[in-house]
């Protein structure tokens, strides 16, 4: 049998290259494995294979409103890591935590490298900072913990936009409101029959119609000029309190506001009671007190907006805030400075709380 000599040199060629492409290979995956990482870049790289993860196992994913973990360890067992090491040469170990807020997937990976990296929630970064008993600050009141006082560490840098935070909730969800309004708005300019004209009616719900202000809220919502879905991920439902009150009202526990509510909502604008809660000065009693502006850092907000409180005392007029709060027509055009629940499984990045260094989250 004659031996084709060109064709076994062909061959062997062959053998070689796939020889050396397998080698090749082999220390591509190895130096991919021991691969060391800043700790953006392992949290962003844990996030991009988390998705991955979670686009072939959808059934996995939470439930609205819920959250679930998926340990680093799955990642090392699956070959992706030999170990998670940063480039300062510590280790870490941890999970990434998958909220479904509204149908929009938040992921958050929660690392401990060494003995300087730990993580720390956003909740307990803020109360850490600010909690006091006495003079501006951070105060808890029942199960929540309201900022009070003019010059408070509460400014949060989100979405491109500096934010106050308001309070934290009972279930840990944090309240923030826009420090400059997104757009202006009359809020509601249907024709009042009480008034024989088009000042509006002051309901920002009735018999499931909903008032101006609600459908510009969810106008906003649903622009991606103001909010992508990444950035969706992070709000929690609220309920809105859109019970009306008297400005010779004194209750100012939100009990008034609460009275009438709508739930499962995303936006939401702020409420008067927590404009009054915001003063340290013992004489803002009433809405129509001017003693609420002492002391108060919502009094201080860089634009004007309406409130989802209306009149008790007439159908077509709301409070809205500009500096001080005034009732106005429901037909006059205001800002709108958006307030949202943030999530409560929010990571703490960096920052004071300050206007020039504001807290950052993960």
């Amino acid at each position: 049998m004659k031996i084709d000599l060109k064709l076994l040199r062909i061959m062997g060629i062959a053998a070689g290259i796939i020889i050396l492409f397998i080698i090749i290979i082999a220390l591509f995956s190895s130096c991919v494995k021991n691969k060391k990482y800043t700790i953006d870049e392992l949290e962003n790289k844990l996030i991009t294979l988390s998705k991955s993860y979670y686009n072939k196992n959808k059934d996995s994913l939470p439930n609205e409103g819920e959250s679930t973990t998926l340990s680093t360890g799955h990642f090392i067992s699956s070959g992706y890591f030999k170990e998670l090491k940063l480039t300062s040469g510590a280790t870490c170990t941890g999970e990434i935590i998958v909220t479904n807020n509204n149908g929009y997937y938040l992921y958050l990976p929660k690392l401990t490298c060494g003995n300087d990296i730990k993580p720390v929630t956003f909740v307990n970064q803020i109360k850490e900072d600010n909690l006091v008993k006495t003079g501006e600050g951070l105060y808890e009141y029942g199960s929540t913990y309201l900022f009070r006082g003019e010059n408070i560490k509460n400014y949060l840098h989100f979405n491109d936009k500096i934010w106050r935070i308001i309070k934290i909730n009972a279930d840990d969800t944090i309240r923030i409101i826009e420090n400059k309004k997104s757009e202006s708005s009359t809020w509601d300019n249907r024709y009042n029959l009480d008034k024989k004209s088009n000042t509006g009616i002051n309901d920002f719900v009735a018999n499931n119609i909903n008032s101006r202000i609600k459908n510009k809220l969810e106008e906003i919502y649903n622009k991606e000029q103001f909010f992508s879905d990444e950035v969706k991920a992070y709000f929690s439902k609220q309920d809105l309190c859109i019970g009306k009150r008297a400005e010779t009202d004194t209750n100012n526990d939100g009990t008034i506001e609460c009275s009438n509510l709508i739930k499962d909502q995303v936006l939401g604008l702020i409420q008067v009671n927590e404009y009054l809660q915001a003063s340290l000065d013992e004489n803002c009693t009433t809405t129509s007190s001017i003693s609420c502006t002492n002391y108060n850092f919502l009094a201080k907000l860089e634009s004007n907006t309406w409130t989802l409180t209306a009149d008790k005392d007439s159908s077509f007029k709301v409070f809205k805030l500009d500096y001080g709060l005034s009732l106005a027509n429901a037909s006059n055009t205001s800002g709108i400075a958006i307030a949202v629940n943030l999530s409560p499984n929010l990571l703490y990045k960096s920052g004071t709380g300050t206007l020039n260094d504001p807290y950052i989250i993960k």
